[in-house]
């Protein structure tokens, strides 16, 4: 059981005729440790659907008989206070034991003086005393605390929150205000805070061990600010890779060496001229960023809609392709193909199907042609000599022309 009845020699009352009694009080929350994990239904301790994400645990404070880690049987078993959020333990993990309306529950895994978000150390863990041989399993210092020896160890730095004078205003130096922040065992976290009164949430995945906030180097990072640039959010981040330090937000595509395409020069074409610097870095409204290695977007049933109440602007380093089983639809009232910034330089597309009229009723001119002879003006058909040698090439370049144009990709009429 986790809740208990306990009493302290130095707290005493007196009863009849002076004499001392001790007063039990009421430890609703006990210290204990974490034994063992239902993770699933390949867990060694479990027993039905309901026994996901419980515990074995033993309590450091109790009124039974002490139990080792090997004896600890259904008696044992927590489940977690809350409905919905578990943060599960893993063995060896200080935890607090409580029963209410005769379940046991559990709270936990604790912080304890070593303030890691990956492991601590349970303060009230004294090792199991050994009578033979047998009790001996685990000879190593994790063994012998009944931790995992599958759980992975790191120093990941706790989450903290820098005072940044371009975001926050304020006539004290260094003073902010807090986050709510839920922070994982290995470098990820989900942060829903504020700069000021500018709310903000970051989404983070496989951050630096030695990073203590959310940066453009982590694995994966999701943010949602509503005022301030990008470069203000992120000044500076370490790149995981070449452990190279960089400044700002960067358009992957436009730092491609020798890109002669950059988002940034058609931004500013787009846009009279305007420094894409500031047009694409320097906005500070409400936006988001999706930065990862790889991002895939997938509809299993359905379609996908991308949609913008100005530009839509798609770059790469290498290729683009675009695949479809049935069609491909451009419409738009002016489509370029190539650097639209040389004009002068650009011409227009053909019409397939008027190039094909123009063509065969040029080549129909041939047949019309009257050629003066002894016998008076004859047509090409008419003179077997010159037909024999002429119509033949007419006929080629009349099956030619219907192949000119191409019966899968069509372009728009100019009416």
């Amino acid at each position: 059981m986790g809740s208990v009845f306990v009493s302290q020699p130095d707290r005493t009352i007196k009863g009849f005729m002076g004499k001392e009694y001790s007063v039990p009080f009421y430890l609703q929350f006990v210290p204990g440790y974490c034994v063992d994990v239902v993770h699933s239904e390949t867990s060694t301790r479990f027993n039905t659907e309901k026994s996901i994400n419980s515990i074995i645990a033993i309590p450091h404070i109790s009124d039974k008989l002490y139990k080792k880690r090997a004896s600890a049987g259904e008696d044992s078993r927590y489940f977690p206070l809350f409905r919905t959020f578990n943060d599960v333990p893993t063995k060896g993990d200080p935890v607090l034991l409580c029963t209410i309306g005769k379940i046991n529950y559990y709270l936990g895994p604790l912080n304890t003086i070593n303030n890691s978000p990956t492991w601590n150390d349970d303060p009230s863990f004294s090792e199991e005393f050994m009578v033979n041989n047998e009790d001996i399993i685990d000879v190593n210092s994790r063994g012998k605390k009944g931790e995992s020896l599958n759980f992975v160890k790191t120093n990941h730095s706790r989450m903290q929150k820098r005072f940044n004078s371009t975001l926050e205003l304020g006539s004290a130096i260094n003073e902010t205000n807090g986050d709510t922040i839920l922070e994982g065992r290995h470098g990820n976290s989900l942060r829903i805070g504020s700069a000021g009164a500018k709310p903000y949430i970051f989404i983070s995945n496989k951050r630096d061990s030695e990073n203590s906030f959310e940066s453009l180097g982590d694995g994966s990072i999701i943010s949602i600010t509503s005022d301030s640039n990008l470069a203000q959010h992120f000044p500076v981040h370490t790149d995981n890779l070449t452990k190279e330090n960089k400044f700002g937000f960067q358009l992957s595509s436009d730092s491609v060496e020798n890109n002669t395409y950059p988002i940034g020069n058609i931004y500013s074409d787009l846009n009279n001229g305007v420094d894409s610097q500031e047009g694409i870095h320097g906005y500070n409204k409400n936006q988001m960023l999706f930065h990862s290695g790889r991002i895939t977007l997938n509809s299993k049933l359905d379609d996908i809609f991308v949609s913008s109440i100005k530009d839509i602007h798609i770059g790469a380093g290498r290729h683009i392709s675009i695949g479809a089983y049935e069609s491909l639809n451009i419409l738009s009232s002016n489509v370029n193909i190539g650097n639209s910034t040389r004009a002068s330089e650009m011409q227009s597309m053909v019409l397939g199907d008027t190039l094909k009229e123009v063509l065969t009723e040029m080549l129909s001119l041939f047949t019309k042609i009257k050629i003066v002879t002894a016998s008076g003006p004859m047509g090409i058909q008419t003179d077997p000599a010159f037909a024999a040698v002429v119509q033949p090439v007419i006929d080629s370049i009349t099956s030619k022309i219907e192949e000119i144009t191409s019966i899968y990709h069509k372009i728009e009429s100019n009416q």
